[in-house]
């Protein structure tokens, strides 16, 4: 569904992402992990068309996609959640998701309105209220929501449990779950490195802009360089594995 082959993106002289390949599958969850800084936003902002890269290629369904603009990106499926969630805060959380719908440029969608209430009631209590009155959790939630509005054929999603509390990460993760059950495709990026593996099929690790390791997720819970370095005490493990 989606490869990118040696990409390279740049700030000026600063090289962000260097050489990065991977693939992704239909149906399959796949992590990418690593410590601030090594390039993970930078990856997938090139990927959804909010930056140009300056080397390699991204292919989407066999479509070279490589420097299209993010409007296009998301036209063709390849749907963005944003770190900090960026909902609309003036409108209602009713308009925020229906906003999300302008993606579709006529393609139908498995998740109607109705769908994403189901998956999310809070949003169907409070669709009414401006989205930024609602909490972070809750605007998570609406920026999923939107997402899925706009028939995501692969949905991407950066750092979602990014200044949540847990119990509200836990209903988060549940959802995407519950989409990834459903044969959606997700890429998710996430610090939290012990319930990102938890979740997904396969995990890409990357570490100054570069992919280092990649393999099955449960494999690699196991390798002693992700235990060092990415994963808690076995009583935050632990946790992870009460959360999924």
């Amino acid at each position: 569904m989606l490869k990118l082959n040696k990409l390279a993106t740049s700030y000026g002289r600063i090289r962000a992402v260097r050489e990065a390949s991977l693939h992704v599958e239909p149906g399959e969850l796949i992590a990418l992990i690593g410590p601030n800084g090594a390039g993970k936003s930078t990856l997938l902002n090139t990927i959804s068309g909010l930056l140009r890269p300056v080397g390699g290629t991204v292919h989407f369904f066999d479509q070279d996609i490589t420097g299209w603009r993010a409007d296009k990106v998301a036209r063709a499926g390849l749907l963005q959640v944003p770190e900090g969630r960026q909902v609309l805060g003036p409108l209602t959380v009713e308009d925020n998701l229906l906003l999300g719908r302008q993606a579709l440029a006529g393609r139908e969608s498995r998740h109607a309105l109705d769908d994403v209430y189901a998956l999310f009631p809070i949003l169907h209590e409070r669709s009414r209220q401006k989205a930024g009155t609602l909490s972070g959790g809750q605007q998570q939630m609406l920026a999923i929501g939107r997402a899925l509005m706009g028939g995501p054929r692969l949905l991407v999603l950066d750092e979602p449990s990014l200044g949540l509390a847990p119990i509200v990460v836990n209903q988060v993760f549940e959802a995407l779950q519950t989409l990834r059950q459903c044969g959606l495709t997700i890429l998710l990026v996430e610090q939290n490195a012990s319930l990102a593996l938890a979740v997904s099929d396969r995990a890409y690790v990357m570490e100054h802009g570069r992919i280092v390791l990649d393999g099955p997720s449960q494999d690699l819970r196991h390798d002693p360089r992700i235990i060092e370095h990415y994963l808690p005490s076995v009583e935050g493990a632990a946790s992870a594995d009460a959360a999924v």
